[in-house]
């Protein structure tokens, strides 16, 4: 089904703008169809332990299917340079399989992750292996976010003065939310000091991915603007769902650090709550993931320029 979806899906540009933006439409519904159901099975659940139980299976079921999009996106991405009888960027190509490589291991360790997560009986916060997976993942995912960022650098020129603005305004109210989360840690129940790191840590690099997060968001909307609607305004899209995406995923982790704050023996009883952010995270980053030609396209002609 997502090969379909991805193939309708590239045949976009040879349609009317009418039927491009219908096809977008369909993407949005499809999506929070899914969105629907995935979050049914935690929502609508009988008792608090079968709640948990589909907390844990729905995150894993969700990021397997962000991982299987892209590396389908991927596969077609790669297959269609082949046949490309134009070689105008060859010089784009090494650089390209380093972006491949980080989004689908980044993908590939948030899904092992989540699969050893929903092994254990009970949850903790105690750093363990699929905390490992999850803050290398981290890395990964920023240095794709941060690598199509630079490549569209030359839109940020003449607003960089709003962008940082932007950026220090989300940053600062970040580190206010993280002081009063720890301040409450401390003065509420006596934690190890590697609980206390590891509860800050992932809301603190989700901050950081907020940053190209704001800026991809900023780019697709100037980049839009400026070829008008026939050409890139039915692309804008991903490029939405992709910053939607990254946004769920820092809302979730906050709200997972703010309960551990509180009482770490809350975790199992309300953790269902913030994954329900994650899967609509992982399920937003499928379907942007769906236009990831539009995304190396895009860099490519803004490098080339």
């Amino acid at each position: 089904m997502l090969y379909y979806i991805s193939a309708q899906i590239d045949n976009l540009e040879l349609l009317s703008p009418i039927r491009r933006h219908r096809g977008n439409w369909v993407l949005i519904l499809l999506l929070v169809i899914s969105i629907v159901i995935a979050n049914s099975f935690i929502i609508f659940s009988f008792n608090e332990k079968s709640r948990f139980y589909f907390a844990k299976v729905t995150t894993t079921v969700t990021s397997s299917v962000a991982l299987a999009t892209a590396l389908v996106m991927i596969y077609k991405y790669k297959r269609k340079q082949e046949q490309q009888e134009r070689h105008d960027f060859h010089q784009f190509y090494k650089g390209d399989d380093i972006l491949h490589f980080s989004i689908c291991l980044f993908l590939i360790l948030w899904f092992s992750a989540h699969l050893i997560w929903s092994l254990y009986e009970q949850q903790s916060a105690v750093p363990s292996i699929d905390d490992v997976f999850w803050l290398i993942g981290y890395g990964l995912f920023g240095y794709f976010l941060y690598k199509l960022c630079y490549s569209l650098r030359k839109k940020l020129q003449a607003h960089t003065i709003g962008i940082i603005a932007t950026i220090v305004l989300i940053l600062l109210t970040y580190i206010v939310l993280l002081t009063l989360s720890a301040s409450s840690l401390l003065s509420t129940q006596k934690a190890e000091t590697s609980i206390l790191i590891l509860i800050l840590t992932y809301p603190i690099l989700d901050g950081i991915l907020l940053v190209p997060a704001a800026l991809i968001f900023w780019i697709s909307t100037i980049t839009s603007q400026e070829k008008g609607e026939k050409t890139d305004q039915q692309t804008r899209i991903f490029w939405v769902l992709l910053s939607l995406s990254i946004i769920l995923f820092a809302i979730a982790d906050s709200g997972f650090a703010y309960i551990s704050a509180l009482n770490l023996m809350a975790i199992q009883k309300e953790v269902w709550i913030w994954n329900i952010f994650y899967n609509s995270g992982y399920l937003c980053l499928a379907a942007s993931l769906t236009g990831y030609r539009n995304f190396l396209d895009l860099t490519k002609m803004n490098a080339a320029n």
